[in-house]
């Protein structure tokens, strides 16, 4: 009996010490780059965790398979046209970019290019991303780039280098993704619209 509860405490330290481990990996400051670039299909993170001492991890938000190619929906100005009117989607992307901000990252870049059919569309997309920049730090402001893109649609590229936790990171991930109006920019961008003379249904953000 005496063996049978060694063995038992053991195993129970065992798995404490599993568990502990567990935890330090994702609450402790990781070397993170993420990386998001519409033209190529990419959007990942990488994390080396432990300080960048520990095991390698990568988060896409994107099936690698498609790396290197243009995201279509991104190269057709009309639906990318709807869906980046979708009421509260540029306060909640500054949102997130802030969240990001606030943790001292070492490299921040952010261009978006916009060439929509509607150039009254342009405008109204145009002036709601410096609407949400309008309250950001000077310094953050410097680093984002509202351009006019080469080719019908829009792109969007943003590189980030940083010390930050997986759970810090899963946390800016999670809020932004589940947020009311990106879940309805999904929406708008996997289809079509048809022509219509009113605007589009308001979204309030969370």
């Amino acid at each position: 009996m005496g063996d049978f509860t060694d063995l038992v405490i053991w195993a129970l330290a065992a798995a404490g010490v599993l568990i502990a481990a567990a935890g330090a990996v994702y609450f402790a400051p990781a070397k993170t780059s993420i990386l998001v670039d519409t033209a190529g299909s990419t959007a990942r993170a990488e994390m080396l965790t432990l300080w960048g001492l520990g095991p390698k991890f990568t988060g896409r938000a994107l099936p690698p398979e498609r790396a290197g190619e243009p995201m279509a929906q991104f190269n057709d100005p009309v639906r990318i046209g709807h869906a980046l009117m979708t009421p509260g989607i540029a306060e909640t992307a500054y949102a997130a970019l802030r969240e990001l901000y606030e943790l001292k990252p070492r490299v921040v870049r952010v261009a978006i290019r916009i060439n929509l059919a509607d150039t009254a569309q342009s405008r109204v997309v145009e002036t709601a991303v410096q609407a949400a920049l309008a309250a950001a730090p000077a310094a953050l402001r410097e680093r984002v780039q509202l351009e006019r893109c080469e080719a019908p649609g829009a792109e969007i590229a943003a590189a980030f280098e940083l010390f930050a936790s997986p759970a810090q990171i899963n946390s800016i991930w999670s809020g932004f993704k589940k947020s009311r109006s990106v879940r309805e920019f999904a929406k708008r961008l996997k289809r079509k619209p048809k022509p219509q003379k009113k605007a589009p249904k308001e979204v309030r953000a969370t």
